[in-house]
């Protein structure tokens, strides 16, 4: 298995290659064409567009939880084409390059190559999925192909890190473990002294550490503030100690779909880095990155799969510098330094062979018709009546109003807010409770004060509802309930006009038009 999957790319020819990234393109536009925007995915366009400029946009960008440079990106998209698609097509852009980087430019052979393609990640959640992560894994690729030749002069690295610090959150975390290696890697070549390589790397550290500052202060203070981890019940001291120690148990764990225990994922995420052995300063940068990872997801916020993937891009980003030694046949005799690497090796093969299986899942979702959202649903729903081309779109929760301007001009409002929009605020500042009697008497008053009709989308189905329950919606910062007697009125006052099939993530609802 070492000479198909952990050899050097010895074959150069170009068609293979250009057959392996056509065979990739296949099943990700069929993906594409099968895929429903959802609202994190939309939420971000809506930012995007927000301000009569880019400076407007980013004052109302400060706070949201995500640097700018998705943002930037997609407002820029949109500036030349006008159109909403700018969405999936920048993503599709990023994970084209992305993967052609790792076909053409990476040293891993065809086999290692494939495997990483046909992961979960490369295969749906950064190309399909449009979000600002996969541009993470574009610039880490980017950063292992141009490190050779760039690591002892100019500032190449220094901008690829500072753009890489401000994707996300993780993204910056990344670029501080790959000036930690970068550091190693030079003191390792040229001991402890002052040399010309260690002046570059202290400017181009300047460089990313100022984006690492840049992405700081356009995320904080967040004003999602309902999304801040609660520790009224427990330690965050503890937290963290117990995440430097079983990473697996935090986000990282989403690695693995959430099928192992923690103990188990944290046995395959430390075995991972020990392949990089060889190159000592990789294997330390590695082992930072988990832990860093993991201590935020303990303490700060948590995370999925997208986040823990970005890990994951920085370990391959590694594994590619640092390839030739990987791959060498080791000159000591010692057991533990023929045989750590070797475990290294088959852990990382068994992280990727997970990410295959659940690439492959996404292709059955695809096939079967599954959608992360039923937006699109109810945008065709729309088009198909005349009557309902001006009416008002009121959710329940409201984050179902989220992902409706990719494809309805319809204006929608903030039941909990009160005001037209479709980015919510997850703030604990704001009403924390609702019921379906306001929800009735929300729907009334838009139509009264506009002469509109009204359109109600609820999560919840009514012939389900336990009268007076009170439903959590979600981090804990807001509930729902609906008494008997306002499940009766709110029929009798409304019309069911459809009744959505589920949908992969909680966007699916039942359509009521208010008579």
């Amino acid at each position: 298995m070492d000479q198909w999957l952990f050899a050097p790319k010895r074959d150069r020819r170009s068609w293979p290659d250009v057959l392996l990234l056509a065979g990739w393109i296949a099943p990700v536009g069929f993906q594409i064409g099968r895929h429903v925007m959802w609202r994190d995915e939309v939420r971000a366009l809506t930012i995007a567009l927000n301000g009569d400029d880019p400076v407007a946009m980013l004052r109302g960008l400060h706070g949201e939880g995500h640097p700018a440079l998705w943002y930037l990106l997609l407002r820029g998209a949109h500036a030349v084409f006008d159109r909403v698609e700018v969405l999936p097509a920048v993503a599709f852009v990023v994970g084209v390059i992305t993967v052609a980087l790792l076909i053409f430019r990476s040293p891993f052979p065809r086999p290692l190559v494939l495997l990483l393609i046909t992961g979960h990640a490369l295969l749906f959640e950064y190309v399909v999925m449009a979000r600002n992560y996969g541009i993470s894994a574009l610039f880490l690729f980017a950063i292992a192909a141009c490190y050779r030749a760039h690591r002892d002069r100019g500032l190449l690295l220094g901008a690829l890190l500072f753009l890489l610090a401000n994707t996300n959150v993780v993204g910056a975390i990344m670029a501080g473990a790959f000036l930690l290696f970068w550091l190693l890697d030079l003191l390792e070549t040229d001991g402890w002294r002052w040399s010309p390589p260690l002046t570059n790397f202290a400017i181009n550290a300047i460089i990313a550490t100022s984006g690492v500052v840049i992405c700081a202060v356009t995320m904080l203070p967040t004003y999602n503030d309902a999304a801040a981890r609660d520790w009224s019940h427990e330690s965050p001291l503890a937290a963290a100690i117990l995440s430097l120690v079983n990473p697996g148990a935090t986000s990282l764990g989403a690695l693995f779909a959430n099928l192992l225990p923690g103990v188990a994922g944290s046995v395959l995420l430390f075995g991972a880095t020990l392949g990089l052995l060889p190159r000592r300063p990789a294997f330390l940068a590695a082992i930072a990155a988990v832990l860093l990872t993991s201590l935020f997801f303990a303490v700060a916020a948590n995370g999925a799969y997208r986040h823990a993937a970005v890990w994951l891009s920085f370990l391959i980003a590694l594994y590619w510098i640092g390839w030739s030694r990987v791959t060498a046949p080791t000159g000591s005799r010692a057991w533990l330094d023929r045989r750590l690497p070797a475990i290294g090796r088959v852990s990382l093969l068994l992280v990727l062979a997970i990410q295959t299986a659940a690439g492959i899942n996404d292709l059955r979702n695809a096939v079967t018709g599954m959608v992360a959202s039923r937006s699109a649903d109810l945008g065709r729903l729309i088009a198909s009546r005349a009557d309902l081309t001006n009416a008002l779109i009121l959710g329940e929760p409201e984050w179902l109003v989220e992902a409706l301007p990719y494809y309805v001009k319809n204006r929608t409002y903030l039941a909990r807010d009160h005001k037209f929009g479709s980015v919510v605020i997850f703030s604990r500042k704001g009403r924390m409770d609702s019921d379906l009697g306001e929800t009735l008497r929300l729907a009334r008053e838009l139509r009264d004060t506009t002469r509109a009709p009204v359109i109600i989308l609820l999560a919840y189905r009514l012939d389900d509802i336990t009268p007076d329950r009170i439903y959590d919606e979600g981090k804990d910062w807001r509930t729902f309930r609906a008494s008997a007697a306002q499940i009766r009125d709110f029929r009798e006052a409304t019309t069911m006009l459809r009744r959505f099939g589920p949908a992969k993530t909680d966007e699916s609802f039942d359509v009521y038009l208010l008579n």
